[in-house]
């Protein structure tokens, strides 16, 4: 067989070549599904030329080690596809090799470690110490530790293909949708009391089963297949064998063709269940860690996360196994039960493998508790089924500069901008508003009116910052202004509604629907009562500063310079601000402001306090025409 290279497979072919020139022993990071094999099967090709076919003792000159039986096949048969005999290339498990190395009389010119993020330097040393001529070759999806050390005892360099991202933007991989169990939800509690670590240092396998393993979690899981993947085919990712067998009875209890596959089934039932699966006979295969690594299918629709892991590898192994292309499949479910989104992100998340290979980054948290992240919701599509199954939808590209997204944090929203958060996750909910309104969106929060509960709202603004006001929450856009309204509970017929309405122009609340129009070149909100609408009082709107109190027509005073209304001040050359007059004067006013804004020009110091503003030149006839209770007079 023989097979064109991929343009990234020819680069990593070459950047391989050029690092053995300076180093005996190098890793290749590749993610799940971009065909290490392939690679690897060209390096042997390579290296068998360079040996010019002969071995040194009659025997394979080349050696391939991996951990597991599924591994070992698989590559068998990869390489006997690629006409890559026995007598050139020995596949051996790690396990055997630990236990009979020094009876091994062969001496391979090159040794490769498949999977090598499971190469543990006092099981794989040996390797090392017995053929010391050798070159080595790691290859890897995750190059990382869960313990966080580093891959220098084994390996000298790392080369780094492309990102997932990448390989998914250049048609590589197969692109996904995220559904998440939402932050504060059942699942999250249960997984959050989990306190006991394995001897690998994950989650240990017992207490899991203890708590997830359980009818409510099952049924759980069921549901959101049923609702998200219903007919896909798909893998599930159980904790230990019972807990695979407890979900497969239950989905076949409720007619999905459902089986379990771990590494005790025969190989002869495997085999049998793969073809089934591939073929159409079965649509969720149930397994326990047996395909992490080493499954090609590229049919797979849906991967369903059931169990919780600290591992970045086994979470970014598990992913990748539905990430293959596939000529009808448009993209890849991954239903993600138990939040490793929470603690690891995307699969595209940018990781930087060279520094976790030098033992310098964290790949996810130390600890299973709480909510470690904000989630990054794909707000548009938040539907109501949705969130009844404590299930959310993630943002693809989320935290990567995509302007204002809606973030989840410990059961409470919020919003970022272009990745960094500008209102902080604190409100029950978060309502996208119409573009008209000029705003991004309602904030809902919880809160006390005359000792009932009420459910309030603040705005966020297109920069997405909480401008934190208290409207009630049905807030609605009306002719400049917001309008909202809270029906008491008990409600009778007749009795009055409580109305709260918000002037963003004026930055001002009224208890009546306010009518805005133009006095005197300035514009006035005439604000009606519902009840008698005769009743009206009026406020001075400016764009910004604050406006003027309440006052009604009468106590208004205005000629071509300036406007005094219910003792606020107004400056016609100055419509933006509203001063409030401390006492007035023969020809001046005393006017006070805390913001120093404007009062450059008007006053000409800049100062905070209280300062003088003197009337302009026939003017000061303003101050008599008050005294009347006038609200015209001779210019």
């Amino acid at each position: 067989m023989t097979t064109q290279l991929r343009d990234y497979q020819l680069k990593m072919l070459q950047d391989l070549s050029r690092a053995w020139k300076r180093n005996r022993s190098v890793m290749v990071q590749m993610p799940t599904g971009t065909g290490k094999t392939v690679l690897l099967a060209e390096v042997i090709r390579d290296q068998l030329k360079m040996d010019n076919g002969q071995s040194r003792s009659g025997c394979a000159q080349i050696l391939v080690v991996a951990h597991r039986r599924e591994l070992l096949e698989q590559i068998r048969h990869t390489l006997a596809a690629f006409g890559l005999s026995e007598k050139d290339v020995r596949v051996e498990s790690i396990q055997r090799l630990s236990k009979h190395v020094d009876e091994t009389d062969f001496h391979p010119s090159l040794v490769v470690v498949d999977e090598a993020h499971h190469a543990l330097a006092n099981t794989y040393r040996m390797l090392w110490d017995r053929w010391p001529d050798a070159r080595f070759l790691g290859l890897t999806a995750t190059p990382c530790r869960l313990n966080h050390a580093p891959f220098t005892d084994l390996f000298q360099k790392l080369l780094q293909s492309w990102s997932i991202q990448k390989f998914i933007d250049e048609g590589w991989l197969s692109d996904f949708e995220y559904v998440s169990a939402a932050p504060g939800s059942e699942s999250l509690r249960r997984i959050a009391s989990l306190t006991k670590r394995g001897a690998d240092g994950d989650f240990q396998t017992k207490e899991m089963a203890t708590v997830m393993d359980v009818p409510a979690s099952i049924e759980h899981l069921y549901k959101t297949y049923r609702h998200f993947a219903d007919g896909k085919k798909g893998i599930v990712y159980a904790i230990d064998r019972q807990h695979a067998a407890h979900i497969a009875d239950y989905y076949q209890e409720h007619g999905v063709k459902c089986a379990v596959i771990d590494a005790k089934t025969p190989e002869e039932n495997r085999r049998a269940l793969v073809a089934a699966y591939r073929e159409g006979g079965l649509s969720v295969l149930v397994n326990v860690d047996i395909f992490s690594e080493g499954f090609d299918c590229p049919e797979v629709e849906l991967i369903q996360l059931a169990r919780p892991t600290l591992s970045l590898s086994k979470y970014l192994q598990q992913v990748g196994r539905g990430m293959r292309i596939s000529k009808d499949k448009g993209y890849v479910l991954i239903l993600d039960n138990v939040g490793l989104y929470q603690t690891f992100g995307l699969p595209t998340e940018e990781r930087d493998w060279r520094r976790l290979f030098y033992g310098e980054g964290r790949p996810g948290a130390s600890s299973g508790k709480g909510a470690q992240r904000y989630v990054v919701l794909d707000d548009d599509r938040q539907e109501k089924e949705l969130v009844n199954l404590e299930m959310v939808r993630i943002k693809k590209g989320g935290r990567r500069g995509a302007g204002l997204e809606i973030i989840l944090k410990d059961g409470r929203y919020g919003i970022c901008n272009n990745g960094h958060v500008t209102c902080p996750a604190r409100f029950k909910e978060i309502v996208r508003l119409k573009d008209t309104s000029g705003y991004y969106a309602a904030g809902i929060y919880n809160g006390n009116l005359s000792g009932q509960y009420v459910e309030f709202a603040s705005l966020i603004d297109r920069k997405g910052v909480d401008l934190g006001l208290k409207l009630f929450r049905d807030v609605v856009w009306k002719d400049g202004y917001f309008y909202s309204s809270y029906k008491p509970r008990g409600y009778r017929q007749g009795d009055r509604f409580w109305y709260v309405y918000w002037d963003p122009k004026g930055n001002c609340y009224y208890d009546e629907d306010p009518e805005f129009r133009v006095t005197a070149g300035v514009e006035v909100a005439y604000a009606y009562a519902h009840f008698n609408p005769d009743d009206f009082c009026l406020k001075l709107r400016c764009s910004t500063g604050k406006v003027s109190p309440r006052f009604r027509p009468q106590e208004i005073f205005y000629n071509r310079h300036i406007i005094v209304a219910n003792n606020y001040l107004i400056v016609k050359k100055d419509h933006n601000h509203a001063y409030a007059i401390c006492a007035y004067l023969e020809d001046s006013v005393l006017v006070r402001s805390e913001d120093r804004t404007g009062f450059q020009q008007i006053m000409g110091n800049g100062k905070k306090g209280t300062f003088y503003y003197h009337l302009p030149q026939g003017a000061s006839r303003i101050l008599d025409q008050r005294s009347l209770g006038v609200n015209r007079f001779a210019e």
